[in-house]
């Protein structure tokens, strides 16, 4: 169950698998963007069963960074299940999502939690204005895939957000309250319809590694989103 906010103004959810090699790069550039910013935050690092020194790396880290932690997920359970375990843990009145590669900037959290502040908002979604970084296949499958899944989520699904959103304490709790199977962030968000808006950037190269969303599990994803948000497949099986 999610815990309630205790003082924290902020929760930075951090899914990792095998990210050893950009989290050098990682977290002092995260440190470095929320340092500047007025408000108390905690950065929860949910290893997703990695087979390198993530847990490692990130223990020794919290040494010097008292708002680290650390959770250890006991296998790879997948992307979706290492935000829901992270946001489970998170205590701020706000919660954000990111990954490890800073293709999504940390420096963007600073303007979408005033964003939100200024406009009362519950969701602030980071917008790719531009996927230039990412290879052809990925833009081709992410295209198709947010086409598909506005047919069935609805036109309040913005295009070309993925799991880099800004979310209230309330989304959370309505989160808490939807089945625990089948959970993907990026549909059951836009779908609890909380007042929203969406923040442009520029997604950068990733750091430091390899992608950990190849094709084949672009592909995972789209199969997982029509089976939770849809009764097609059932229909076909019928």
């Amino acid at each position: 169950m999610t815990n309630r906010g205790r003082g924290v103004d902020l929760s930075v959810v951090v899914p990792m698998f095998d990210e050893q090699e950009v989290l050098p790069i990682f977290y002092p550039r995260m440190r470095n963007a929320l340092d500047q910013l007025d408000l108390t935050y905690e950065v929860i690092a949910v290893d997703d069963g990695s087979r390198d020194g993530t847990a490692r790396y990130t223990e020794s880290t919290r040494a010097g960074w008292p708002e680290l932690r650390l959770v250890r997920l006991l296998r790879n359970s997948g992307h979706q299940a290492a935000i829901g375990a992270g946001l489970a843990c998170s205590r701020g009145d706000f919660a954000i999502t990111i990954d490890a590669d800073s293709q999504d900037p940390p420096e963007a959290i600073g303007p979408m939690f005033a964003l939100a502040k200024a406009q009362h908002l519950d969701v602030v979604y980071g917008v790719r204005e531009d996927r230039s970084s990412d290879s052809w296949g990925k833009r081709v499958s992410a295209g198709f895939y947010y086409r598909l899944m506005r047919r069935l989520v609805g036109s309040q699904l913005p295009s070309d957000a993925g799991d880099f959103r800004l979310m209230s304490r309330r989304v959370l709790q309505a989160i808490e309250r939807q089945p625990q199977a089948g959970r993907i962030y990026r549909l059951i968000v836009p779908w609890l319809g909380f007042p929203s808006q969406n923040y442009g950037y520029v997604r950068e190269r990733r750091a430091a590694g390899r992608t950990k969303y190849p094709l084949s599990r672009m592909i995972a994803l789209g199969w997982d989103s029509v089976t939770a948000f849809s009764a097609a497949p059932l229909r076909l099986a019928t």
